[in-house]
């Protein structure tokens, strides 16, 4: 048993191939809270040069997983087991960001809010919330893969 240090985190949060190849960082953490930003780029955005929708499910989810993180025990790992997005304003600036809470935290379920924000012009708009159940589960290397 113990507690993960941020370095750690930072370490697991790098290894993740989707958030590096998206331009994600993750900028802040603490124990039940992550924030996860993506600066505009082309190759991240819809048809009309929003970023793309499934950026900002992916950073409000893996937000969420990293606040659950911060409370589990070394040998657990986050699993999303639901997720729903409101999508409230478009997504539009120089920056998305995510900014998750865990709203409960039990032994093996875990309960959070994302909220994505864009930034445009320095103004902070709120373009999506999110509600994520988040499991603690043995490492990947632990589970036994079915095919």
């Amino acid at each position: 048993m113990g507690v993960r240090t941020e370095r750690e985190l930072r370490a697991s949060f790098l290894n993740q191939p989707l958030m590096p190849y998206i331009g994600a960082t993750l900028y802040e953490i603490s124990p039940g809270k992550a924030c996860i930003e993506v600066t505009y780029e082309k190759n991240i955005t819809q048809q009309h040069g929003l970023f793309h929708g499934g950026i900002s499910g992916a950073i409000a989810d893996n937000a969420a997983g990293f606040a659950a993180m911060t409370l589990m025990d070394i040998e657990k790992e986050p699993l999303t087991i639901e997720f729903k997005i409101n999508f409230l304003n478009i997504a539009f600036g120089e920056k998305l960001f995510s900014e998750a809470i865990i709203l409960q935290a039990g032994r093996s379920i875990f309960h959070a809010e994302s909220k994505v924000f864009s930034i445009k012009d320095n103004k902070k708009i709120l373009t999506a919330t999110a509600l994520v159940t988040i499991k603690a589960t043995s490492k990947v290397s632990e589970i036994k893969l079915q095919s």
